[in-house]
């Protein structure tokens, strides 16, 4: 495979992204030497400056670096919704140790895997989630508000590198996101790498010491730190939620516009429901899903940005952006600067132009890899020479795309089985895997698809002897102890057989629309009322 030219599609801007700020939370740190006195969080009518966030973000970091976490060392972060896992990443970064971030939605046996996987020295909660984190970790399990009196004993002053013994090329954190064979993959993002694709992303979209910036998306996925950075490395405000902030719909755009927010960042499942607009908003980002036309048309207008992103966790949150205009085509647009753009056929030949194939992304923000996972490493981060004989190291995405004569990318969905649902990628071979787990199971096949303009995840399964109805709550039952809720399909249909391709494989696009929901029937298990209640 050789290097793809790229001189026809535009002038691809791969220079080498500044170095001024080697860690992640250098960034941070020189907005408060700018503005201490500034809001850096807000929750409802609770304000912190810069400096107080910066003062106690240090003495967490003591606090941490005195339990064992340093360079090298993993912890878990297990949060709701606060002002808290702010601070502990903040923490986390300052002592030198990655973050871990664990949804509290995960099932038991996926926060095991993950601590155990990482080895974290320990995992950082909050009081009303302690007992429930100390069943899933048997280390030390810390919860930040409880620990107060211990964390206040700190000293507020900032770490030096000498007390931290961080560097760029540590790890910031480690993002788990779906795995084919059922075991869940730890994607290794190095300080350097984030700095950088924040560096990237603000000659698009940077805010200002007067913006805010709301955070909603979950720790566990990547879009929290485009929000999170964009503040702060800005001097702007993040606007975070509790339990009592709406998630979604116009009560959630009534909250945003109470609170003064111009950046808002999320998936157009959920961009859907806010019918009513949000005046304040100056930003809009959508990621994670294809967007509808309809919704760029419906927002779009004089002093709003909106901006259709593209970007693998692999390759460090976004890598392409495209502007949204009403009535225009949507792409995923063009590279941010500093990564590298590559169409290859099957063969790992570069495809003319115009023409569609496998997206593989090079540049300085490529993760370190999967942790403890050096054969999937390999396989999908290759190294080939490049240019002059110059290394190169790419990602494979697995996507299919194409440029168009604008020099933009059209996005044409996955090669393989993976689908992204309201921001979360998930890989439908692991819900097929975890179906086939069960005894009357005989062959499983899953599906994205769409019903009233919201995505959900239908599965379709053959089973032993169709005479005899199947235990539905009992596979609801497994499916919530193995995958995170998101992962739960919505629909179980029962098939006599499923299509298949000529291959031997399942034609997912001939299986038909489902007819039965998988509903809630488990008594220990509480259904969302809505699909966006997985969000």
């Amino acid at each position: 495979m050789t290097k793809p030219s790229l001189g026809h599609a535009f002038n691809l801007d791969t220079s080498p992204l500044s170095e001024k700020f080697g860690c992640l939370h250098d960034l941070f740190e020189a907005q408060v030497r700018l503005r201490p006195d500034a809001a850096a969080l807000i929750l409802g009518d609770e304000t912190m400056s810069y400096r107080q966030l910066d003062q106690r973000a240090n003495q967490v970091a003591r606090y941490l670096q005195s339990q064992g976490a340093g360079p090298g060392k993993f912890v878990g972060l297990y949060f709701e919704r606060s002002m808290h896992p702010i601070i502990a990443i903040l923490g986390c970064l300052k002592s030198g140790a990655a973050y871990v971030p664990i949804d509290p939605s995960y099932p038991g046996d996926r926060i095991r895997h993950i601590m155990l996987e990482s080895e974290a020295v320990m995992m950082v909660t909050e009081s009303a989630l302690a007992s429930r984190a100390a069943e899933h970790f048997d280390g030390l399990v810390a919860a930040i508000d409880s620990e107060a009196a211990e964390i206040d004993l700190q000293s507020p002053k900032k770490l030096t590198r000498l007390e931290s013994g961080v560097k760029s090329s540590d790890l910031a954190y480690v993002i788990y996101t779906s795995g084919t064979t059922g075991r869940p993959k730890g994607v290794m993002a190095e300080h350097g790498h984030v700095c950088k694709f924040v560096l990237a992303f603000n000659e698009v979209c940077g805010t200002t010491p007067q913006d805010r910036v709301y955070q909603g998306f979950s720790l566990s996925f990547d879009g929290s730190v485009e929000e999170i950075w964009m503040a702060f490395s800005n001097g702007s405000a993040l606007v975070v939620g509790d339990k009592q902030t709406p998630r979604f719909g116009n009560e959630l755009g009534q909250y945003m516009a109470q609170k003064g927010v111009t950046y808002f960042s999320t998936v157009p499942t959920l961009l859907s429901t806010i019918t009513d607009g949000v005046s304040t908003l100056k930003w809009l980002v959508v990621s994670g899903e294809i967007c509808p036309m309809e919704i760029v048309n419906r927002w779009a207008r004089p002093g709003l940005c909106m901006l259709n992103v593209y970007g693998p966790t692999e390759a460090t949150v976004n890598t392409t952006a495209f502007e949204c205009v009403a009535g225009k085509p949507i792409t995923i647009g063009r590279p941010l600067k500093g990564y590298g753009i590559h169409i290859v056929d099957a063969n790992l030949r570069p495809v003319p132009k115009g023409e569609k194939g496998e997206l593989f992304v090079s540049g300085e923000t490529l993760a370190r890899g999967y942790l403890k996972q050096p054969e999937l490493t390999s396989e999908k981060f290759m190294t080939i020479a490049g240019e002059n004989g110059k290394a190169l190291r790419l990602y494979r995405t697995g996507d299919l795309v194409r440029w168009n004569d604008a020099g933009e990318l059209e996005f044409f969905g996955r090669i393989d089985s993976q689908v992204k649902i309201r921001g979360y990628r998930v890989e439908l071979a692991e819900i097929e895997s975890v179906l086939l787990e069960h005894e009357r199971i005989r062959s499983a096949s899953v599906k994205l698809f769409e019903r009233d303009g919201l995505q959900e995840l239908a599965a379709y399964i053959m089973i032993d002897s169709p005479a005899n109805p199947l235990d539905r709550a009992d596979v609801l039952s497994r499916l919530a102890t193995r995958v995170p809720p998101y992962m739960i399909p919505g629909y179980l249909d029962v098939v006599a057989e499923l299509p298949m391709l000529t291959s031997g494989k399942v034609d997912r696009n001939r299986l038909p629309a489902p007819v039965a929901p998988l509903v809630a029937i488990a008594t220990n298990i509480v259904e969302p009322e809505t699909a966006l209640e997985h969000l």
